[in-house]
């Protein structure tokens, strides 16, 4: 009975009729939602503008900064990524003449399908060296520069990244210290992982670099597929790992060593750095060299090595221990410049993206503080 009476009143039915009068009227079918999600959009946008920061644009920053547009557009890690692999071609580039003559002593013993590979036999480093460019001209000591430069980018980030995955893995799960045996052995084990993912461009460019019939990296892929099959790609691989292995662990382990050693005055220089890098380098290349040369000879389209071991005791036997040892002197000779030019070229770069990085902040706050200005003008137009 009370709620008949309630909807029988005379005010109710005059306010209901009146909402549906207004509900129902031309033009506002939805006026109540319409207007609930204009003040919805309105609160949204004025708690982006409060809490969002501004937009830098490249054409601002060409107007103005035009240094900061790299690190605004790529990014400072991907920068420092392609730094490093800028460098490391470079100096690869430069030394290139060292290493393939370095290659060419190490499998002189056992191939001598090239004219300098002939002259290494008989006649050692020099006769070798001019061999080169005799046979093959003066591009004939950047052969097999193309892949090996090609390598560097994942090999150097498969590298580096792995090393610190493995040291966080065998590192004290309690203190987060790194012994010495786990600090050899995460050097051991990212120099394997870095291995196995670019070791094709490996063999690739080493067989450019000994057979005089081979002028493209599409020559020598299609020669192995064809006479060889896929699997040559990673023909003698377990005897690179294990060359590879004990060396990176050496170095990354000596490196370490080496840098905590150093002067007070000389820790994180430029200068601190290459002299751990030469010197833990030269300890590395002096301890493993002779597993370098059996496993460059384990590489070779003739090789019928079964393991290390049946490799290094035929060397022995036709070569002597020297026979380990053949372009020792060319490689410890590129080493100090190849460090030295990759350092110093990723030294430069380091500075321009730190620049370019130092520039991007600078106008995003000068842009910050604009808006803010520009906000509380507004503010003061709007209560007027």
């Amino acid at each position: 009975v009370a709620s008949a009476s309630f909807i029988g009143n005379p005010r109710f039915a005059s306010a209901s009729g009146a909402l549906v009068a207004r509900s129902t009227g031309a033009g506002a079918p939805n006026q109540v939602l319409s207007d609930l999600s204009a003040k919805a959009a309105a609160v949204k946008a004025a708690v982006v503008e409060a809490t969002e920061e501004p937009r830098l644009t490249i054409s601002r920053l060409m107007e103005r900064r035009p240094v900061a547009i790299l690190n605004h557009v790529v990014g400072t890690g991907v920068l420092l990524f392609f730094a490093g692999g800028v460098a490391g071609g470079l100096a690869k580039t430069v030394t290139a003449p060292l290493d393939r003559l370095k290659i060419i002593m190490q499998i002189s013993g056992a191939n001598q399908q090239s004219a300098a590979a002939q002259a290494a036999a008989k006649g050692g480093l020099i006769p070798a060296f001019i061999a080169i460019g005799k046979s093959e001209g003066v591009r004939g000591y950047w052969k097999g520069n193309v892949p090996q430069v090609i390598r560097i980018l994942p090999y150097s980030t498969a590298m580096l990244n792995s090393y610190e995955f493995y040291k966080k893995k065998f590192a004290d799960q309690k203190t987060g210290e790194l012994s010495v045996p786990a600090r050899l052995l995460s050097g051991a084990a990212a120099a394997c992982t870095a291995t196995l993912v670019t070791y094709p461009l490996d063999i690739i460019r080493f067989r450019l670099s000994v057979d005089p019939n081979m002028k493209t990296m599409g020559q020598v892929i299609k020669d192995i597929l064809k006479n060889e099959g896929p699997r040559a790609f990673f023909k003698g691989l377990p005897a690179t790992c294990v060359s590879i292995s004990p060396y990176s662990a050496l170095n990354f382990c000596a490196f370490d060593m080496f840098k905590k050693m150093l002067p007070e005055e000389m820790h994180g220089t430029a200068q601190g750095i290459a002299t751990a890098s030469l010197l833990a380098t030269a300890l590395a290349s002096g301890s493993c060299y002779p597993l370098d040369t059996i496993r460059r000879q384990m590489q070779l389209k003739s090789s019928t090595y079964t393991s290390v071991l049946d490799a290094g005791v035929s060397i022995v036997a036709r070569d002597g221990v020297s026979g380990l040892f053949k372009g020792f002197v060319p490689n410890a000779v590129k080493n100090m410049p190849n460090k030295s030019i990759q350092l110093t070229t990723f030294d430069v770069f380091k500075k321009k993206i730190a620049a370019s990085d130092k520039a991007l902040k600078e106008e995003q706050e000068i842009l910050n503080k604009e808006t803010a200005a520009a906000a509380k003008a507004a503010g003061k137009n709007k209560r007027k």
